[in-house]
């Protein structure tokens, strides 16, 4: 059981490396032509991230053994009001993973009319105007410590509402038999898995220099769509299993429910 749960921790902290704080920030960073210069403010803005993710974790953790020691977490889906929130939960984060993406179809029509070139990185298409907000706050951050650690706040006060792979984690380890100083110390692992692929980066940017800033061009672009489609993804699979679950809590004998 324990190996089972460092794999699925594991797992977890690899899909939580993708995010826009964890990857494609330092990655921005790391194309910039002065990024030698830098490289100790990008440390230091993935340390304060990986604080950040560790005292939110800490801080839920806890709340989480108190709560289940004071009450019996297997009572609280038997309550109905709690069923109907799962079931109505579930089917909304379902649906909207489910719905059709409006930026494809537009980029499908306008590709069809021979607008756009396909993506390919021609002048004509514009940048993101996301990307351009978050270049200005790089550029704004990297004037000093400081800035790097309000960018790391911010970065990860913006994920919270997409914490999905950590928070999964947590709930692991709070229905684990692990004390609460081997669970944060697994949570101190799982942070630093978290940085992994960003550090691995930074150090072949160090070796290569300006030799890799073509394939991280290309990683950033790709990792841009994947980690917005990810997103998607893992609220279709907590939507299905909240759904899956209160509908079998609900109507467990029910001919009409496929989960019974």
């Amino acid at each position: 059981m324990t190996i089972a749960l460092y794999a699925q921790l594991a797992l977890l902290a690899l899909i939580d490396s993708t995010s826009i704080g964890t990857l494609l920030i330092p990655l921005w960073l790391l194309m910039r032509p002065d990024t030698r210069h830098v490289f100790p403010r990008i440390m230091l803005y993935l340390g304060v991230l990986a604080g950040f993710y560790l005292m939110v974790g800490i801080a839920i953790l806890s709340g989480a053994g108190w709560a289940m020691g004071s009450m019996d977490a297997g009572s609280l889906t038997q309550i109905p009001a709690i069923q109907w929130v799962m079931v109505i939960g579930g089917g909304a984060l379902l649906a909207y993973a489910l719905r059709p993406d409006p930026a494809k179809k537009r980029a499908k029509v306008a590709l069809a009319a021979g607008t756009v070139d396909g993506g390919s990185g021609t002048p004509g298409v514009p940048v993101p105007a996301a990307e351009l907000k978050w270049q200005k706050r790089l550029s704004k951050a990297l004037r000093s410590p400081g800035g790097m650690v309000g960018l790391a706040v911010v970065a990860g006060l913006l994920e919270l509402p997409t914490m999905v792979p950590y928070l999964v984690a947590i709930g692991f380890l709070s229905n684990s038999t692990l004390p609460l100083p081997g669970s944060i110390g697994l949570l101190v692992a799982y942070c630093l898995l978290m940085l992994v692929p960003a550090l691995i980066l930074l150090g072949l940017r160090a070796a290569a220099g300006t030799k890799l800033d073509p394939i991280l061009s290309r990683v950033s672009a790709k990792m841009g769509k994947f980690s917005g489609e990810t997103v998607v993804w893992v609220l279709g699979i907590v939507g299905f299993l909240l759904l899956r679950g209160g509908l079998a809590a609900l109507a467990p004998a029910a001919a009409w429910n496929p989960f019974k």
